[in-house]
């Protein structure tokens, strides 16, 4: 055999094939390393996994989301039209309707499919809708040709009669449709638009809100305003498509119900009775409020003037905004909630309860007479203050006859001091007031509560510049001066002496409800705070503002069913010419259910307006209406 030789080249150039045979039986390898199957099993697993994922995303998008990729590729194709959903619905406690929903029918225009129509019957078309909707017919093809150019979508009419309605669908003209909708409509709206509210179209600062859209509405006062969240529903949505086979809508929800505190004849009454006084006494301006003590819950609430929610529903004149918006008499304005006026002798169980905590005086100390104090005067002593009591009333005056016959010397005296009698001094006065709560906001369930005010020595020298003097302190002990509050507040504070000591958040929704009136949520009485006073003196001062009805300025109440507590009061606006009346009052004593406070603004003389107006609500309402279920 011949023998071939195999020689090793040194050159580190290249490789002979022998030398990658000799390579392979070497436990060393200088060129490569054998693929571990491990390797080949990892990329059969990646593998497999990748071909998982695309599967179960192809099924997602082709079959699992099919409906929802088929409906946008429909909107896409199509012009989208948003269904503004009905609001929900006011109630008052016994579930009595305050609002409706009623039909509404518009016209809306698709732009692209009236361009696509047919020149030569459009313009007999546009012409008889013209008739139909009764305006003349260059002006309704100019609005049209205008709004074709610069939106997809428009309204061509809103609110359309039955007839209209009917006409326009028997034209069958493409790219006009009727569309459903509602429009709010307030039962009794003049006597309940501070509580209820209105609502208007959104502006430019409620789009920016993702819920709205330009064609929806938005509560704008009261309870409307302030439950808008709750009321307000789900969109619904209507696409138009050039394949007519090819149509998705898709049902607006209506908002969530509500069911107020508020009772409905007890409003009623007193809007009625309130009316009637301003109107016999040639005044325009008051405010009145009804709570139940033992809660907070407000049953009832009138300002004046009022106004007539059902005018913005209607679309507003240039004369309705004027008297609106720009009548110096604020119809809009909740007097009862927003309203900062001097309580007058309303104050006077506050001081009353005050000075009996604080030890200036003790329910049998007695003052004699009701006429006058005298301060002297440090830069002329020949001319000497003189604080008169609003009537001169002699003999001798304890906290229970300084209450019922509302004797300002005996008020001077406790809040300012006078001869042995030290007082309690502005500081004091001042510290027990806010612990009542007299300078915040109760929290009301409305927009637009103001918080109260309540004046100090520091106030008075940093905002005007002078010095706190007696006179200051006497005029706040008696309710006037810069002491000013909300008529809110004192129905409050008064509710609070009637349940003991308690002042609760005044509540005006109760309950939020499904249709079927099923509860969804419940809104709880909250008590904010008690009064800062012992209870006998809570109990001592209800009895005294009994005796105010029993022999006091309260006299009228006599006549009453049950017990009750009062106290009048006036509030002097313009020296000698004006003054407020104010009133409040609770029943019955043992167990009160209602508290009423009234305030007329404006009365040339006190002429008892505000008592009588709560009179007349309270003899109704512990007469005619105890038949029917108490509150």
């Amino acid at each position: 055999m011949i023998k071939r030789e195999y020689k090793i080249s040194v050159s580190e150039d290249w490789v002979a094939p022998e030398e990658t045979l000799l390579d392979s039986g070497s436990e060393y390898s200088d060129l490569e390393m054998p693929i571990q199957a491990d390797a080949f099993k990892l990329i059969f697993v990646v593998a497999a996994f990748l071909f998982i994922i695309i599967t179960a995303f192809t099924f997602k998008i082709g079959v699992a989301d099919h409906d929802s990729f088929a409906k946008l590729a429909l909107q896409n194709k199509s012009v989208n039209f948003i269904i503004p959903p009905p609001r929900g619905i006011i109630m008052d406690r016994l579930g009595k309707p305050l609002v409706k929903n009623l039909p509404s029918f518009d016209l809306l225009v698709i732009s692209r499919e009236v361009r696509d129509s047919q020149p030569d019957k459009v313009e007999d078309r546009q012409n008889k809708i013209a008739e139909i909707l009764k305006v003349e017919h260059k002006k309704f093809e100019t609005f049209i040709s205008e709004n074709i150019k610069s939106n997809s979508i428009f309204f061509a009419a809103t609110d359309l009669n039955k007839d209209q309605v009917l006409a326009i669908k028997y034209l069958d003209m493409g790219g006009y449709y009727i569309v459903s909708n509602t429009k709010r409509y307030y039962i009794d709206g003049q006597q309940f638009s501070q509580l209820v509210g209105y609502t208007g179209k959104v502006n430019k600062g409620d789009l920016t809100d993702e819920y709205y859209y330009s064609t929806d509405v938005v509560g704008r006062l009261g309870v409307e305003a302030q439950y808008e969240e709750i009321l307000r529903g789900e969109h619904g949505r209507i696409l138009f498509s050039k394949n007519k086979d090819e149509k998705l809508n898709e049902d607006s929800i209506q908002g969530k119900n509500l069911v107020l505190s508020i009772d409905y004849d007890l409003q009623k009454k007193l809007y009625s009775e309130l009316y009637g006084i301003l109107a016999s006494a040639g005044l325009s301006r008051g405010a009145a409020v009804i709570q139940n003590p033992q809660n907070g819950a407000v049953l009832a609430m009138a300002s004046f003037p009022s106004f007539d929610n059902n005018l913005f529903v209607r679309g507003l004149s240039d004369n309705q905004f004027k008297n609106l918006f720009e009548s110096k008499t604020k119809p809009l304005f909740n007097r009862v909630i927003s309203g900062l006026y001097n309580p007058g002798s309303t104050i006077k169980p506050f001081m009353g309860m005050t000075a009996l905590q604080e030890g200036i005086i003790t329910p049998e100390d007695t003052i004699r007479d009701c006429v006058s104090l005298v301060l002297p005067n440090p830069s002329d002593r020949s001319s000497p203050y003189v604080f008169k009591n609003w009537r001169q009333d002699y003999g001798l005056f304890n906290l229970r006859r300084a209450i019922a016959q509302s004797c300002n010397v005996f008020f001077f005296t406790i809040g300012g001091g006078f001869g042995n009698i030290s007082g309690l001094g502005a500081e004091k006065i001042g510290k027990y007031l806010t612990a009542g709560l007299a300078n915040i906001k109760l929290g009301i369930d409305l927009p637009g509560e103001e918080h109260g005010f309540v004046p100090s020595p520091d106030w008075k020298l940093q905002t005007r510049g002078e010095s706190w003097y007696q006179g200051d302190t006497y005029n706040i002990s008696v309710g006037q001066g810069d002491l000013l509050v909300t008529p809110l507040w004192l129905n409050s504070y008064v509710s609070a002496i009637a349940n003991g000591g308690t002042i609760y958040k005044p509540m005006v929704a109760q309950r939020v409800v499904d249709n079927k009136n099923n509860d969804l949520e419940v809104f709880k009485e909250q008590a904010i705070t008690k009064l800062p006073f012992r209870e006998d003196i809570i109990q001592e001062m209800k009895s005294d503002m009994e005796e105010t009805v029993i022999s006091g300025t309260a006299g009228i109440l006599k006549d009453l069913p049950v017990r009750a507590g009062a106290k009048t009061g006036t509030a002097e606006v313009v020296k000698g010419k004006s003054i407020n009346s104010l009133f409040t009052a609770f029943a019955p004593f043992d167990h009160p259910e209602i508290n009423i406070t009234v305030l007329i603004e404006g009365s040339a003389s006190n002429q008892g307006l505000a008592i009588r107006t709560a009179h007349n609500v309270l003899k109704w309402y512990f007469g005619e209406r105890s038949k029917v279920e108490p509150l």
